[in-house]
């Protein structure tokens, strides 16, 4: 007898993110709602990393003044010490490798929407704070030097000099800043350059403004050999090396950016969200701006207010976080980060990351996710910090604040294994009045398929029980597969659970092979009771996957599937490499 049973096999997920209303329009390797997980290139998801907070104590009272940061920057010097600064709520804190934060003096900033712009030149911080206030230079020890604006003449200049402005910029071995208010008058196009290889000196006459196009200079990039200059509506590119050479190109005339914040640039492109009809996010690499937001068109298409809109690099990957929330569309503060690696597939790939506790806000363009550096001022009602983001390759959890988790982590809770570390920061974190705990918080992870229906989109099918090739994993782990049926995305028909088992490593016990209660060593995963005793790690932990098998689904024309974490094992990192569903045909009417 021939065998009716058929496969859908679903190996790749590179496709990643795709929000289009209707989801017979998804490609076969997208999905139409993930959280919180992040897509492997070779196909697979798995959850993302966790966060942790980069500053113990916080910047600032949130309880007092709201913790909304508009800008971040570090800089490192040339004996290799690093600065943050972070502007919120016109005022500037900057903190040292002690991640101790202090305010920048009485320095105020007024930019708008950023509250100020920085860019280095040698060991110094140049900000400007906004047309309305004087440009000020901070040493390496944190001396403030305001910069008045006086012009000069290349051959008698004048220092500790710069005009009153919006934006800055280094570039060809110039500083540049635009946005200028001269005399008491605004002049919101104007690009103004300073004495070559002097960037507190500068001269009356050089200068460009860029009147053509509608709006006002919001932003400046240095990109390759060319200075990017954004306005609202249109986009430019200033080529050359000197006041004789400077030559303007249009590079698109209905194309912007909407502020500092909302643009980045990599080693390959310049990345910036474009809105005014025409809401996404583009890529810039020299020639054309191209769109590549196509997957997440609702989202943006919904935005309508642009300054609390970040677009950042970082760890190789695009972060762009918005006042929006899937299902319910725009909210009043951050509250939905989407991540594009654009390695991944032909034109990369989108997730989306979301927080309980709050959204990466602007994030440290370029910065390393080592942990030296923070990557992202975070947003958040409770906590005022900098996170480091995707930190913890091990485990899969948030920690932004210990007030918060002892709301919800009382001395009554089981201990977690050792092994899994709830903070995400790899160690415990001690707790004064309660001893022995490890706190955190986890995070919703979850990836939905696409509709899968074998091709015929209204012939029933018996969907046998599906295949599921899962990531080994460090602790035993449950995984809830949610199945919704014939097109309706909001009632689960059948919830079947997988059992993940531990393939653990071997560990030395703390007696060694003299210890006569297990022979030296043991192979469960915690080791020893007492999790300070395990001892060292004798294995090597292994690398692979498990087949596991879900329940069958029943009669249906077409089935999708979600695949969360089971509330039976929380705070688990998982994966899944593949699915393999199983159809037999029903007679066609």
């Amino acid at each position: 007898m021939v065998n009716r049973l058929e496969p859908i096999n679903v190996t790749s997920f590179t496709g990643g993110l795709n929000l289009r209303r209707s989801q017979f329009q998804l490609g076969d390797d997208e999905s139409p709602d993930l959280l919180n997980v992040d897509i492997d290139p070779r196909g697979g998801f798995f959850t993302r990393s966790g966060w942790r907070r980069w500053n113990a104590t916080n910047v600032i009272d949130p309880a007092v003044t709201p913790w909304k940061p508009t800008n971040v920057f570090a800089t490192v010097h040339s004996g290799g010490d690093m600065d943050i600064y972070v502007a919120n709520a016109n005022k500037i804190h900057y903190a040292e490798e002690d991640t101790v934060f202090h305010q920048l003096g009485t320095v105020g900033c007024s930019a708008v929407p950023h509250g100020a712009d920085f860019a280095a030149w040698g060991d110094d911080t140049y900000i400007a704070v906004g047309a309305d206030l004087v440009p000020v230079k901070v040493s390496p020890t944190f001396t403030i030097t305001n910069l008045a604006p006086t012009f000069s003449e290349i051959d008698t200049p004048v220092s500790n000099c710069m005009p009153q402005c919006e934006f800055i910029e280094t570039h060809g071995g110039y500083m540049f800043c635009a946005a200028t208010k001269e005399s008491g008058a605004y002049h919101h196009n104007r690009v103004r350059w300073s004495h070559p290889g002097k960037p507190d000196s500068w001269r009356n006459d050089d200068y460009i403004d860029i009147d053509a196009g509608s709006g006002r200079i919001t932003n400046m990039v240095t990109y390759n050999d060319h200075l990017v200059i954004f306005k609202t509506n249109s986009m430019w590119a200033l080529y050359g090396y000197n006041e004789d050479s400077w030559q303007l190109v249009k590079v698109s005339a209905s194309i912007g950016c909407p502020g500092p914040a909302a643009a980045t640039r990599s080693e390959k492109a310049v990345y910036f969200f474009s809105g005014d009809q025409r809401n996404g996010i583009y890529g810039y690499n020299g020639e054309q701006p191209i769109y590549l937001s196509e997957a997440l068109r609702p989202a943006f298409e919904d935005l309508s207010e642009f300054d609390n809109i970040y677009v950042s690099w970082a760890g190789r990957r695009l972060w762009v976080s918005v006042p929006w929330v899937k299902d319910k569309g725009p909210t009043s503060d951050l509250a939905t980060c989407f991540v594009m690696d654009p390695d991944i597939g032909d034109n990369g790939a989108w997730t989306m990351y979301r927080s309980d506790f709050g959204c990466p806000g602007p994030v440290v363009d370029g910065s390393d996710v080592e942990g030296r550096f923070p990557l992202s001022a975070f947003w958040s009602l409770n906590s005022a910090v900098l996170v480091t983001l995707d930190a913890m390759p091990n485990v899969a959890y948030d920690m932004i604040d210990v007030p918060n988790v002892l709301a919800v982590t009382t001395a009554a809770d089981t201990d977690p294994p050792y092994d899994t570390i709830v903070t995400g920061l790899g160690e415990e974190i001690e707790v004064t009045g309660v001893a022995g705990k490890d706190f955190g918080q986890d995070f919703d992870a979850y990836y939905r398929t696409r509709w899968l229906h074998g091709g015929w989109p209204d012939r029933k099918k018996s969907w046998r029980r599906p295949t599921f090739v899962c990531r080994q994993v460090s602790q035993d782990t449950d995984l809830l597969v949610e199945s919704y049926r014939d097109y309706d995305e909001g009632t689960v028909h059948r919830t079947r659970t997988l059992h993940l088992r531990a393939v653990g490593n071997a560990y030395w016990t703390e007696g060694g092979f003299a210890d006569a209660d297990i022979g030296g060593f043991d192979w469960t995963v915690g080791g020893k009771a007492d999790p300070s005793g395990r001892g060292q790690d004798w294995g090597a932990a292994r690398a692979g996957a498990t087949l596991q098998r879900a329940g069958s689904m029943g009669l249906a024309r077409a089935v999708q599937m979600k695949v969360r974490l089971s509330p039976a094992t929380p705070r688990q990192r998982w994966g899944v490499d593949a699915i393999i569903a199983k159809i037999i045909m029903r007679r066609f009417r």
